[in-house]
């Protein structure tokens, strides 16, 4: 056959598409596998035997349309796969399918079987399709595969023979109730224009995958257990996962390569900040609120606030400034030595296991789990090639979701001058809305509609923080730094607990992942101070949602 294509191309492109596609037809997922199976099977069998594919795409959707038409044929015949018990005859004069189910349990017995032809291993799973499903004779079979008549003769016999003890056996054990896990996968670094996260991100097997070879190594044979998910599928996936890097292959077993923070990690940090509260999260507290005084002296916009508006913002800049220039935090975030990945990023990978179900300490931390959790500071320094910050916003417990980042957090770089510009010249005294053109009353409706600016008759009053350049550096100095160097000691001693509570359950990965998860841990006390300082009455808890918005935003003119 004339082709500048391979079966693993055609595999590799197509078969997620294929299996959607099956899926959506038949409206399961299993008979949607056993469709996909029988596309692919009939696309490679007709390849094979063609001079000449030019378009294999188009000769892949022509044999999953013939194969779809077979299914609803045979379907309203009631049957559950195509003349599965006709093909099944040996050539030894036996009758495989015959001799092992009767009655009306054909068509459910057959749909196992044929679940579990799909699990043998690679050349006695080919050798009962082109013998049993396609009709090929042993001696061509034996052609096909390359092998000799005796070896298919017995490859077949003991393919039956394991294929009969499953279906006899399936029945006295118990189905395995799968309920899938789930990751959630982020990254930190550069993961370029086109990542493999996004591949993983939307793959719910391979997510799930990763979290069954996460604290122990596995076998596909102990996968296509636990999973029920046929062996064909399993090695597609698997191969996938390890040439991307997600695993490592060790012999027959596959081990999960980048870690993955489980609830009861997070419950750990959560009780080492609950039981050393005063360590660190009260010094912060104390310190902060004691100097509140100092820190509306710098004159900025809402410095005139009541404190428990007033320091959500306080506190959120404090976390920022110690998360750029303690030497501990910025040492622990360095990424020079970020690995270069297979699809040309150099980051590494952040995954947190969502699934229901994980197992809590009942002595330890009890809330959930970092407040309802939070949307990390946003600003421009996030952006390339951006060098002076125009804005800070952080996004916490209740208001901790993506519908809720403020517009100047995600336009682009276009709109974002003009937001900055509305937001800052609607405190000068000469301020007009009449003088604005359309884009930018449209920019000031939304800003009033969001609650981020209120209006009073023909005046607006932003309800978020907005600092000079010159008063921001007086915070910085006067304020934070001095707090900053008289806990130093104390992040050293945090951060040296946290690394080592990554280095006993990480798997054998490179210095880059225990350094940034102890630095997202450590950078995490900063929640934690937030956290403590509202359950002691110290700041104002929204009670919408959209009403905490404006808490955390900061302005810099």
């Amino acid at each position: 056959m004339d082709k500048n294509w391979s079966f693993e191309q055609i595999a590799n492109a197509y078969m997620p598409r294929i299996l959607g596609w099956a899926i959506k037809k038949t409206g399961d997922r299993i008979t949607g596998e056993e469709l996909t199976q029988e596309v692919f099977t009939q696309f490679f069998a007709a390849a094979e035997k063609a001079e000449q594919v030019e378009k294999p795409e188009n000769l892949l959707w022509k044999v999953a349309y013939y194969c779809w038409c077979h299914y609803l044929r045979d379907n309203n015949k009631q049957k559950t796969l195509i003349g599965l018990e006709e093909t099944m005859r040996v050539s030894d004069g036996t009758d495989f399918v015959e001799d092992l189910i009767s009655g009306e349990a054909k068509s459910a017995q057959i749909v196992k079987m044929r679940r579990e032809i799909s699990n043998l291993n690679h050349i006695q799973r080919e050798a009962m399709i082109l013998h049993y499903l396609e009709g090929l004779s042993v001696a061509e079979t034996a052609k096909r595969l390359n092998a000799t008549l005796s070896a298919v003769t017995w490859h077949l016999f003991d393919a039956r023979k394991k294929v009969r003890k499953e279906i006899e056996n399936m029945e006295a054990k118990k189905e395995y109730l799968y309920r899938p896990g789930r990751l959630g996968i982020g990254a930190s670094g550069d993961e370029g224009p086109d990542p493999d996260t996004k591949w993983l991100r939307a793959n719910l097997i391979r997510q799930n995958l990763c979290l069954l070879c996460y604290r122990e190594a596995k076998t596909i044979d102990e996968l296509v257990t636990l999973t029920g998910i046929p062996k064909p599928y399993l090695e597609f996936d698997l191969d996938w996962l390890v040439a991307r890097e997600f695993m490592t292959l060790e012999g027959k077993k596959h081990t999960t390569a980048f870690p993955i923070i489980s609830k009861r990690h997070q419950q750990n940090i959560g009780t080492l900040y609950r039981d050393s509260r005063y360590e660190l999260i009260d010094r912060v507290i104390e310190y902060l609120w004691a100097r509140e005084d100092k820190i509306r002296e710098i004159g900025f916009y809402g410095s005139d606030f009541p404190s428990e508006r007033l320091m959500w913002a306080v506190v959120m800049m404090f976390i920022s400034f110690v998360s750029r220039n303690s030497p501990t935090m910025t040492r622990l975030k360095n990424r020079d030595h970020y690995p270069i990945r297979p699809d040309g990023g150099k980051y590494v990978v952040i995954a947190s296991d969502m699934s229901e179900g994980q197992e809590l300490d009942p002595v330890g931390y009890a809330w959930e789990v970092l407040w309802g959790g939070f949307n990390g500071i946003w600003s421009d320094s996030c952006i390339p090639e951006i060098s002076t910050d125009m804005y800070y916003w952080m996004g916490v417990n209740t208001f901790s979701g993506k519908q809720f980042v403020p517009d100047i957090a995600t336009a682009d770089k276009i709109k974002r001058p003009l937001l900055h510009w509305i937001y800052t010249s609607v405190t000068e005294p000469t301020f007009s809305d009449g003088k604005l053109d359309p884009d930018g009353k449209e920019v000031l409706a939304e800003a009033v509609a969001d609650g981020l600016i209120t209006k009073d008759g023909n005046a607006y009053k932003p309800n978020f923080v907005i600092f000079t350049q010159e008063q921001l550096e007086k915070l910085r100095e006067n304020i934070y730094r001095p707090l900053m160097e008289s806990v130093e000691p104390t992040l050293v001693e945090f951060s040296a607990k946290i690394s080592a509570m990554h280095k006993t359950t990480f798997p054998k990965i490179n210095k880059p992942y225990v350094d940034y998860h102890t630095y997202l841990d450590l950078w995490a006390f900063g929640i934690y101070t937030l956290m403590y300082a509202a359950q002691d009455g110290k700041l104002w808890m929204p009670a919408e949602p959209e009403q905490g918005m404006p808490l955390t935003l900061v302005i810099v003119k």
